[in-house]
């Protein structure tokens, strides 16, 4: 027969901020005192995987297969565990989130938590009571008071746009298992990380690694913390490359699932990635590219702080936060259910299946019931509309022989993840890590990339009149502002080619900006440092995808998008700009260029291994 304890908390702050909270298991578990968790994926010949896990607590192990969470965005959620060792034989863990008024989500709610469990035989079934009591009910409470509270005291957010969960309270319980940081030591390296970048970031960094518990700085992502900060993204991002070449900081690379968002392996080193990997928690194969499955992370180096890499808590939504939607479904069987969702593309999936459902969420569209099926071979019903944060009824119905997973989840990716993509197209990073390059022969895909193309003109007469020194000084001269725009707009150059560059954004906007101001200042620049003759200019871009090498030991980039911005900059006639009507479109038509006074006129382009003309745009403007 099952025990239970069951406790509720009175919140007065928005549901969506109370739920960004008490979903996520692993920040509370830690932060309850509980004990880090081993885990132990096993892949089934179905396709799904089951999951094992072990702990130790006052001297005796603890070991269970735990069952898949099953939740509903911003209501409840829950997990079963089976033990094979320990005080229990089964526990049950379930949070629920009751609106004080369910049509006025902001208005508040009562979280209601449960622990049922079924004691094990034998002694240390005795203080199963006892041990849920101390090491759950109590540390809960007490943790959700204080949460309570805090959240009370906050002004209210604006409109979250997105499902991709932040965590407004930092629950400040020091880890137990965390060694406390050289203060002296970091104090150097601060100093040392003040050389390559000096902003008041550093004190921040500095403070966050002495005070912050474990569980903060085991994945250290620059971009949460300029947004806890309040802080420009591209300087936090500096600093942390700074305080990472000074000893401060180690940084990572990990390999991302597509489906699960988890990290599924670590890397020291870019060279060690290769083209595939396998997920066990999601029993898949994937392609590793460089935007969506290779993320650089960071971490306190041990020389000035150990930072265990423990989990408290690896299956709940604050781990997935992009799953709205998680619920197993055993065969024969339906669920239904009715709740509400931002703005945005949502995928329908379940476990063993490789077809999709969408649901499109936007601010009008008909309001109905939506019906799934899941059969042995697919997901059958029609792809569905719905509005946003308006009540949503979903069915979903097991017709297959086997039980499932059926999940809901966003498309958008984590906005605070740095992907390799983006890192290996920032200057800073490749002017301080030049050595971090792929393994020979490994070729990566980017989903999308601008790439910019320049060259001097009539290089050929100038070197002529010049004389091949002082030629080859103007170039390098004009090479130094190339460098100091680009690095400005969040690009990088990838290689010097004569007196040509070919440079990489992962913005179009960015690239635009880059080509206006290299047009605008280039000139001037070589001229103010002592050169008699100035500069004129060929600029070419294009965007789309490509792949990521190591060629002559730097990253390069290649593909049919770089080929044809080779051939568009060649197109150029000095003092304009050369962009294909591909990446206007994505760029709201050139919008800075025109903000800038360019004007354009369309052409076609007949460039050297294209079957096609392309059409492009030649940007010119009158001064």
């Amino acid at each position: 027969m099952a025990d239970s304890f069951s406790f509720d908390i009175d919140f007065d702050a928005p549901i969506s901020e109370v739920w960004r909270v008490v979903s996520d298991t692993d920040m509370i578990d830690g932060a309850a005192g509980m004990p880090a968790i081993d885990y132990r994926d096993e892949p089934q010949p179905d396709g799904t995987s089951r999951r094992f896990a072990s702990y130790k607590m006052h001297g005796f192990t603890f070991a269970y297969e735990e069952l898949p969470f099953t939740w509903i965005h911003e209501q409840r959620y829950s997990v079963r565990r089976v033990y094979s060792k320990g005080a229990f034989r089964t526990f049950v863990h379930t949070c629920e989130v009751i609106p004080k008024d369910p049509d006025r989500p902001e208005a508040g709610c009562t979280v209601r938590t449960t622990f049922e469990w079924e004691r094990a035989r034998g002694f240390l079934g005795l203080f199963a009571a006892s041990g849920t009591r101390n090491n759950g009910l109590i540390p809960y409470t007490k943790l959700f008071n204080e949460v309570a509270e805090r959240l009370k005291s906050r002004p209210a957010n604006s409109k979250q746009h997105s499902v991709i969960l932040r965590r407004p309270v930092e629950v400040d319980r020091v880890d137990k298992q965390s060694e406390p940081a050289n203060r002296d030591s970091v104090t150097q390296f601060i100093k040392r990380t003040r050389v390559l970048f000096d902003s008041p970031l550093a004190d921040r960094l500095e403070e966050a690694i002495l005070t912050l518990p474990a569980e903060k700085l085991r994945r250290m992502q620059p971009y949460a913390f300029a947004r806890r900060w309040s802080a420009d993204r591209q300087k936090t991002l500096n600093q942390f490359l700074a305080a990472t070449r000074a000893g401060l900081l180690k940084m990572r690379w990990d390999i991302i699932c597509p489906h699960c968002r988890g990290d599924k392996m670590n890397l020291s080193t870019l060279g060690e990635v290769r083209e595939t990997a396998f997920c066990p928690s999601c029993n898949i194969d994937f392609d590793v590219d460089l935007d969506r499955s290779l993320e650089a992370v960071f971490m306190p180096h041990p020389q000035v702080r150990e930072v265990p890499d423990a989990q408290y808590c690896l299956g709940g939504p604050g781990t997935t936060p992009h799953i709205v939607y998680q619920h197993q479904l055993a065969p024969g069987t339906e669920h239904s259910f009715t709740f509400r969702l931002a703005a945005g593309r949502y995928r329908v999936r379940a476990t063993g299946e490789k077809a999709y459902r969408w649901i499109e969420v936007s601010d009008g569209g008909p309001v109905g019931d939506i019906t799934f099926t899941i059969r042995d071979e697919a997901i059958d019903g029609e792809d569905a509309t719905a509005v946003e944060s308006a009540p949503i009824s979903l069915k979903f119905i097991n017709a297959s022989g086997r039980s499932a997973v059926v999940v809901v989840e966003s498309v958008e990716w984590a906005r605070d993840a740095l992907s390799a993509g983006e890192l290996v197209a920032d200057q800073r990073f490749r002017d301080l890590f030049s050595s971090e390059v792929l393994a020979p022969g490994i070729s990566l895909a980017v989903e999308d990339s601008t790439i910019l193309f320049t060259d001097v003109v009539g290089s050929t007469a100038m070197y002529n009149n010049l004389g091949d020194a002082k030629a080859f000084s103007l170039v390098r001269t004009h090479f130094d502002v190339l460098h100091e725009i680009v690095e400005r707009h969040r690009g990088a150059i990838v290689k010097t080619i004569g007196d040509a560059i070919m440079a990489v954004f992962t913005k179009p906007d960015n690239a635009l900006r880059a080509a206006d101001e290299l047009h605008g200042r280039v000139d001037e620049y070589v001229r103010q440092r002592g050169h008699d003759e100035g500069v004129q200019l060929k600029v070419g871009l294009h965007a789309g995808p490509c792949i990521a090498v190591t060629l002559n030991e730097r990253l390069d980039y290649f593909g049919t998008t770089v080929n044809l911005a080779a051939r568009v900059q060649g197109l150029s006639e000095g003092g304009d700009i050369m962009a294909t009507k591909l990446l206007a479109d994505r760029s709201n038509d050139c919008e800075p260029l025109r903000e800038s006074g360019w004007q354009s006129k369309p052409e076609q382009a007949y460039a050297k291994g294209f079957a096609e003309p392309v059409p492009v745009l030649r940007f010119t403007r009158s001064d």
